[in-house]
Protein backbone atom coordinates (compact mmCIF):
# COMPACT_ATOMS: atom_id res chain seq x y z
CA UNK A 1 0.00 0.00 0.00
CA UNK A 2 1.37 3.47 -0.85
CA UNK A 3 2.61 5.67 1.96
CA UNK A 4 0.13 8.43 2.74
CA UNK A 5 0.68 11.73 4.52
CA UNK A 6 -1.02 11.47 7.90
CA UNK A 7 0.43 14.35 9.95
CA UNK A 8 3.07 17.05 9.77
CA UNK A 9 4.80 19.82 11.67
CA UNK A 10 7.15 22.64 10.83
CA UNK A 11 9.47 25.14 12.44
CA UNK A 12 10.67 28.37 10.83
CA UNK A 13 13.20 30.80 12.34
CA UNK A 14 12.96 29.50 15.93
CA UNK A 15 15.27 32.19 17.33
CA UNK A 16 18.89 31.85 18.39
CA UNK A 17 20.97 30.35 21.17
CA UNK A 18 24.42 31.36 22.49
CA UNK A 19 27.47 29.93 20.78
CA UNK A 20 28.91 26.91 22.61
CA UNK A 21 32.61 26.37 21.78
CA UNK A 22 33.64 22.79 21.07
CA UNK A 23 37.45 22.41 20.84
CA UNK A 24 37.33 19.02 19.12
CA UNK A 25 34.93 20.24 16.44
CA UNK A 26 36.99 23.40 16.02
CA UNK A 27 40.13 21.37 15.27
CA UNK A 28 38.27 19.11 12.85
CA UNK A 29 36.70 22.04 10.98
CA UNK A 30 39.96 23.97 10.84
CA UNK A 31 41.83 21.01 9.36
CA UNK A 32 39.00 20.31 6.91
CA UNK A 33 38.57 23.88 5.67
CA UNK A 34 42.27 24.61 5.25
CA UNK A 35 42.42 21.95 2.53
CA UNK A 36 40.12 24.17 0.49
CA UNK A 37 41.98 27.36 1.30
CA UNK A 38 39.31 28.54 3.75
CA UNK A 39 40.04 29.92 7.20
CA UNK A 40 37.71 29.00 10.04
CA UNK A 41 36.16 32.18 11.46
CA UNK A 42 34.85 31.59 14.97
CA UNK A 43 33.41 35.09 15.12
CA UNK A 44 30.78 34.03 12.58
CA UNK A 45 29.64 31.38 15.02
CA UNK A 46 29.49 33.87 17.88
CA UNK A 47 27.27 36.15 15.80
CA UNK A 48 25.13 33.40 14.25
CA UNK A 49 21.84 31.88 15.37
CA UNK A 50 23.56 28.59 16.32
CA UNK A 51 20.41 26.61 15.56
CA UNK A 52 21.75 23.43 14.03
CA UNK A 53 20.00 20.31 12.81
CA UNK A 54 19.75 18.85 16.31
CA UNK A 55 17.90 21.88 17.66
CA UNK A 56 15.64 22.05 14.61
CA UNK A 57 14.80 18.36 14.82
CA UNK A 58 14.02 18.54 18.53
CA UNK A 59 11.80 21.56 17.93
CA UNK A 60 9.83 20.13 15.04
CA UNK A 61 9.26 16.79 16.80
CA UNK A 62 7.77 18.69 19.72
CA UNK A 63 5.29 20.40 17.37
CA UNK A 64 3.68 17.22 16.11
CA UNK A 65 0.06 16.95 17.30
CA UNK A 66 0.75 13.49 18.75
CA UNK A 67 3.63 11.57 20.31
CA UNK A 68 5.49 9.81 17.51
CA UNK A 69 7.29 6.64 18.56
CA UNK A 70 9.66 4.55 16.44
CA UNK A 71 8.32 4.78 12.88
CA UNK A 72 9.47 1.90 10.71
CA UNK A 73 11.68 4.22 8.69
CA UNK A 74 13.25 7.56 9.54
CA UNK A 75 14.91 9.60 6.80
CA UNK A 76 16.74 12.86 7.43
CA UNK A 77 17.13 14.97 4.27
CA UNK A 78 19.11 18.17 3.82
CA UNK A 79 20.55 20.22 0.99
CA UNK A 80 22.94 22.43 2.98
CA UNK A 81 25.39 21.14 5.62
CA UNK A 82 24.87 21.26 9.35
CA UNK A 83 26.59 23.77 11.57
CA UNK A 84 28.95 21.05 12.89
CA UNK A 85 29.95 18.43 10.34
CA UNK A 86 30.93 15.83 12.97
CA UNK A 87 27.39 15.28 14.21
CA UNK A 88 25.18 12.50 12.81
CA UNK A 89 21.72 13.88 13.49
CA UNK A 90 19.68 11.01 12.01
CA UNK A 91 20.77 8.79 14.90
CA UNK A 92 19.92 11.52 17.39
CA UNK A 93 16.42 11.87 15.92
CA UNK A 94 16.02 8.10 16.03
CA UNK A 95 16.90 8.20 19.74
CA UNK A 96 14.36 10.97 20.34
CA UNK A 97 11.66 8.90 18.65
CA UNK A 98 12.34 5.77 20.68
CA UNK A 99 15.37 4.25 18.94
CA UNK A 100 13.49 1.55 17.04
CA UNK A 101 13.58 2.91 13.49
CA UNK A 102 15.72 2.07 10.50
CA UNK A 103 17.28 5.45 9.81
CA UNK A 104 19.64 7.18 7.43
CA UNK A 105 20.29 10.59 5.90
CA UNK A 106 20.09 11.79 2.30
CA UNK A 107 22.45 14.63 1.40
CA UNK A 108 24.84 15.95 -1.26
CA UNK A 109 21.94 16.28 -3.71
CA UNK A 110 20.89 19.87 -3.19
CA UNK A 111 17.16 20.40 -3.02
CA UNK A 112 16.62 16.96 -4.60
CA UNK A 113 17.38 15.31 -1.25
CA UNK A 114 13.77 15.17 0.10
CA UNK A 115 12.49 13.88 -3.25
CA UNK A 116 15.10 11.14 -3.24
CA UNK A 117 14.24 10.32 0.37
CA UNK A 118 10.59 9.79 -0.56
CA UNK A 119 11.52 7.62 -3.51
CA UNK A 120 13.69 5.41 -1.32
CA UNK A 121 10.99 5.20 1.35
CA UNK A 122 8.45 4.23 -1.31
CA UNK A 123 10.71 1.36 -2.36
CA UNK A 124 10.91 0.23 1.28
CA UNK A 125 7.12 0.34 1.53
CA UNK A 126 6.73 -1.57 -1.72
CA UNK A 127 8.96 -4.34 -0.34
CA UNK A 128 6.79 -4.66 2.76
CA UNK A 129 9.50 -3.41 5.12
CA UNK A 130 7.95 -0.02 5.88
CA UNK A 131 4.41 0.94 6.82
CA UNK A 132 5.29 4.18 8.63
CA UNK A 133 7.77 6.88 7.68
CA UNK A 134 9.05 10.03 9.36
CA UNK A 135 10.69 12.34 6.83
CA UNK A 136 12.61 15.25 8.35
CA UNK A 137 13.78 18.02 6.01
CA UNK A 138 16.18 20.55 7.56
CA UNK A 139 18.43 23.46 6.79
CA UNK A 140 20.33 25.96 8.91
CA UNK A 141 22.42 29.07 8.30
CA UNK A 142 25.28 29.26 10.84
CA UNK A 143 28.75 28.50 9.46
CA UNK A 144 32.34 29.19 10.49
CA UNK A 145 33.08 30.34 6.94
CA UNK A 146 31.36 32.60 4.38
CA UNK A 147 28.65 31.02 2.25
CA UNK A 148 27.56 33.60 -0.34
CA UNK A 149 24.49 31.59 -1.37
CA UNK A 150 23.12 31.40 2.17
CA UNK A 151 23.94 35.01 2.95
CA UNK A 152 22.71 36.57 -0.30
CA UNK A 153 19.42 34.67 -0.22
CA UNK A 154 18.90 35.03 3.55
CA UNK A 155 18.23 31.30 3.91
CA UNK A 156 16.34 30.85 7.21
CA UNK A 157 16.64 28.09 9.78
CA UNK A 158 13.76 25.75 9.06
CA UNK A 159 12.54 22.16 9.29
CA UNK A 160 9.53 20.14 8.22
CA UNK A 161 8.54 16.75 9.62
CA UNK A 162 6.17 14.73 7.43
CA UNK A 163 4.68 11.55 8.87
CA UNK A 164 3.40 8.91 6.46
CA UNK A 165 1.43 5.76 7.25
CA UNK A 166 -1.46 3.87 5.64
CA UNK A 167 -4.26 6.09 6.96
CA UNK A 168 -3.38 9.56 5.62
CA UNK A 169 -5.34 11.43 2.97
CA UNK A 170 -2.61 12.05 0.38
CA UNK A 171 -0.76 9.03 -1.04
CA UNK A 172 2.71 9.43 -2.46
CA UNK A 173 2.77 8.50 -6.16
CA UNK A 174 6.31 9.08 -7.28
CA UNK A 175 8.89 11.68 -8.17
CA UNK A 176 10.39 12.71 -11.46
CA UNK A 177 13.57 14.67 -12.21
CA UNK A 178 14.18 16.66 -15.37
CA UNK A 179 17.38 15.82 -17.18
CA UNK A 180 19.95 18.61 -17.33
CA UNK A 181 18.79 21.26 -19.79
CA UNK A 182 15.12 20.15 -19.76
CA UNK A 183 12.85 23.08 -18.84
CA UNK A 184 10.55 22.84 -15.85
CA UNK A 185 7.47 23.31 -18.05
CA UNK A 186 8.29 20.10 -19.91
CA UNK A 187 8.65 18.18 -16.66
CA UNK A 188 5.36 19.55 -15.32
CA UNK A 189 3.61 18.79 -18.58
CA UNK A 190 4.56 15.12 -18.31
CA UNK A 191 3.68 14.94 -14.61
CA UNK A 192 0.25 16.60 -14.86
CA UNK A 193 -0.93 15.14 -18.16
CA UNK A 194 -3.14 12.51 -16.49
CA UNK A 195 -4.31 14.73 -13.62
CA UNK A 196 -7.58 16.67 -13.57
CA UNK A 197 -6.73 20.38 -13.94
CA UNK A 198 -9.59 21.62 -11.76
CA UNK A 199 -8.67 19.39 -8.84
CA UNK A 200 -4.87 19.57 -9.00
CA UNK A 201 -2.71 22.05 -7.10
CA UNK A 202 0.85 22.85 -8.13
CA UNK A 203 3.07 23.86 -5.21
CA UNK A 204 6.00 25.73 -6.75
CA UNK A 205 9.21 26.39 -4.89
CA UNK A 206 10.60 29.90 -4.80
CA UNK A 207 13.42 28.98 -7.23
CA UNK A 208 11.03 28.27 -10.11
CA UNK A 209 10.82 30.92 -12.82
CA UNK A 210 7.37 32.48 -13.41
CA UNK A 211 7.68 31.98 -17.18
CA UNK A 212 7.97 28.23 -16.63
CA UNK A 213 4.63 28.20 -14.82
CA UNK A 214 2.69 30.54 -17.09
CA UNK A 215 1.31 27.81 -19.36
CA UNK A 216 0.46 25.32 -16.62
CA UNK A 217 -3.32 24.85 -16.59
CA UNK A 218 -3.67 24.18 -12.86
CA UNK A 219 -3.82 26.45 -9.80
CA UNK A 220 -0.38 27.38 -8.44
CA UNK A 221 0.61 27.93 -4.81
CA UNK A 222 3.98 29.68 -4.48
CA UNK A 223 6.31 28.82 -1.61
CA UNK A 224 7.80 31.77 0.24
CA UNK A 225 11.23 33.03 -0.76
CA UNK A 226 14.23 32.20 1.41
CA UNK A 227 14.35 28.45 2.10
CA UNK A 228 16.58 26.42 -0.20
CA UNK A 229 15.38 22.80 0.00
CA UNK A 230 12.68 23.05 2.69
CA UNK A 231 10.37 25.50 0.88
CA UNK A 232 7.70 23.26 -0.67
CA UNK A 233 7.86 20.84 2.26
CA UNK A 234 7.14 23.64 4.73
CA UNK A 235 4.09 24.54 2.62
CA UNK A 236 2.95 20.92 2.51
CA UNK A 237 3.32 20.59 6.28
CA UNK A 238 1.38 23.82 6.82
CA UNK A 239 -1.49 23.27 4.36
CA UNK A 240 -1.90 19.55 3.63
CA UNK A 241 -5.12 19.19 5.61
CA UNK A 242 -6.93 22.08 3.94
CA UNK A 243 -5.60 21.10 0.51
CA UNK A 244 -6.92 17.56 0.90
CA UNK A 245 -10.45 19.00 1.17
CA UNK A 246 -10.09 20.95 -2.08
CA UNK A 247 -7.70 19.04 -4.38
CA UNK A 248 -7.50 15.42 -5.48
CA UNK A 249 -3.82 15.74 -6.30
CA UNK A 250 -0.88 17.93 -5.31
CA UNK A 251 2.30 18.34 -7.34
CA UNK A 252 5.39 19.69 -5.58
CA UNK A 253 8.12 21.14 -7.77
CA UNK A 254 11.24 23.28 -7.61
CA UNK A 255 14.34 24.08 -9.64
CA UNK A 256 17.73 23.92 -8.00
CA UNK A 257 19.39 27.33 -8.53
CA UNK A 258 22.81 25.70 -8.26
CA UNK A 259 22.32 23.13 -11.02
CA UNK A 260 19.29 24.30 -12.99
CA UNK A 261 17.69 20.86 -12.66
CA UNK A 262 14.03 20.57 -11.71
CA UNK A 263 12.26 17.96 -9.62
CA UNK A 264 8.61 17.09 -9.01
CA UNK A 265 6.69 14.82 -6.65
CA UNK A 266 3.04 13.80 -6.89
CA UNK A 267 0.52 13.12 -4.13
CA UNK A 268 -2.97 11.72 -4.81
CA UNK A 269 -5.89 11.87 -2.43
CA UNK A 270 -6.83 8.41 -1.25
CA UNK A 271 -10.21 7.17 -2.46
CA UNK A 272 -12.81 7.15 0.28
CA UNK A 273 -13.47 3.76 1.81
CA UNK A 274 -16.78 2.32 0.60
CA UNK A 275 -19.65 2.58 3.06
CA UNK A 276 -20.76 -0.90 4.10
CA UNK A 277 -24.32 -1.77 3.18
CA UNK A 278 -26.76 -2.57 5.90
CA UNK A 279 -28.37 -5.95 5.86
CA UNK A 280 -32.09 -5.79 5.13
Amino acid sequence: MPLSLSSAALVLEPGSIPYRPDPDCAIFERDLLVRFGIQRDEERLRQGANIGFTELAESVIGRLPFRLTSPDLLVFAFGLPDMIALKHVAQRVNYLLGGGSHCFAVSEQGLRAPYTALRVADAFAGSGRCRTLALVVCEQNTYAYPDPFVEENKVPNSAALLYFDDTGRYEFHGTRMATRGTPLRALLGSVTTDLEPDSTLLVAGSWTHPDELAEIAVPVHHAAAGPYCTGVWLELARHHEEWSDAYRSVVLCDTDPRTGQSQAAVLWRRPAAPTPRRSP
